[in-house]
């Protein structure tokens, strides 16, 4: 019997098969082999006993937050309180490329800003290719365009904490705070606070539910940097030296796009930060 992990919560793990929920556990041959199945694994149930004998193949793999098969991530940042972050809408983008994951930019609380502000940052994140949504889950203001994006995909969201992601969903589907509490419940826990991953059925796909972030460590090198920052990945392929930084090599195709007002300055800004940090990081 075919299911989807869709909760994990004190070691119980929580399978939908066909709209029920089924509370087991997997086969301790798993722990033997170090495989851990995650929120999103496609799994095989025994049925006699329902335990977890099988896991079916991953198309995609992230470890923060930690989620299997995911279709797109819906990065969700606050334009007020807290206030809107370049550089860490930047980072969690270069991690979504990294992973090989469509990303989208949802800014939230919209009735609480200024709309030049809004618009600019719209405009900034279009020039590297992201498209960005604006919407207030006060005012239900963009709310029908996001909605648009996950039918049929499993969408993961992704954002700062207290930046609306829990009341982006209850805006999306009212009834999710009924079925975040019966996964709670079940699984003999009280009111959810966003503490784990939840996948949550919408629109012949689904959508997941993670805990807010404040910062993020990325497990990469400054060459992955300089290929997946957002923006710099067509243009990088054109540089003159394959292993370019684009920071002071001649010949560098990226630091021309921007030279050419292509790149906004606190995008490229925001990409030395980056390049910083990980050089500092790995190098001390």
């Amino acid at each position: 019997m075919e299911g989807i992990i869709v909760a994990i919560q004190y070691g119980v793990y929580s399978v939908e098969c066909d709209g029920v929920i089924y509370q087991t556990s997997p086969r301790g041959v798993f722990r033997k082999h170090s495989i851990k199945p995650m929120v999103g694994d496609r799994v095989i149930l025994d049925e006699g006993n329902f335990i977890i004998k099988d896991v079916l193949p991953r198309t995609t793999e992230l470890k923060r937050p930690a989620i299997s098969n995911v279709d797109q991530i819906l990065l969700v940042f606050s334009l007020s309180e807290p206030s809107f972050s370049y550089y860490l809408a930047l980072k969690y983008l270069t991690y979504c490329n990294y992973q090989g994951v469509k990303a989208y930019l949802v800014l939230t609380k919209t009735d609480k800003s200024l709309d030049k502000e809004e618009e600019r940052i719209s405009k900034d994140f279009g020039t590297i290719g992201i498209e960005t949504f604006s919407v207030s889950n006060l005012t239900g203001e963009g709310v029908e365009k996001v909605k648009e994006l996950l039918e049929g995909k499993v969408s993961c969201l992704m954002g700062q904490t207290g930046a609306g992601k829990s009341s982006l969903l209850n805006s999306v589907d009212p009834n999710y705070n009924r079925s975040i509490g019966e996964y709670s419940m079940a699984l003999g826990r009280g009111k959810h606070q966003t503490k784990e991953v939840v996948l949550l059925p919408y629109l012949n796909g689904y959508l997941a539910d993670t805990p807010g972030f404040s910062s993020l460590e990325l497990d990469m090198t400054e060459l992955d940097v300089s290929h997946y920052f957002p923006g710099m990945e067509e243009a990088s392929l054109k540089c003159f030296y394959p292993n370019c930084l684009h920071v002071s090599e001649p010949k560098c195709a990226v630091k021309e796009k921007f030279l050419e007002g292509n790149i906004p300055s606190i995008i490229y800004e925001s990409y030395l930060k980056l390049l910083q940090e990980i050089k500092e990081k790995r190098h001390g």
